[in-house]
């Protein structure tokens, strides 16, 4: 239930961003309307870029080569 609401806050706060950022007052259609796209737009994009960063980390090799050895330093 936390992890939604963190969500819905994030998602909250975005939206918040845009409207200042924009200086859209969405009381009028037209403004309303444009904060829709915007926010779409946004949204699609995060996707696409979550997307790339997960497909980077697939391809990363996070285990070592079998040609590596541990040395004991200790004495």
């Amino acid at each position: 239930m936390r992890v939604f609401l963190l969500f819905l806050f994030f998602l909250f706060i975005s939206a918040l961003l845009i409207v200042s950022n924009e200086r859209l007052a969405l009381k009028e259609k037209d403004n309303a309307m444009q904060f829709g796209r915007l926010y779409y737009s946004w949204f699609i994009n995060m996707g696409e870029n979550l997307f790339k960063a997960t497909a980077y980390a697939v391809k990363f090799e996070w285990l070592p080569n079998g040609n590596n050895t541990v040395v004991n330093k200790s004495g």
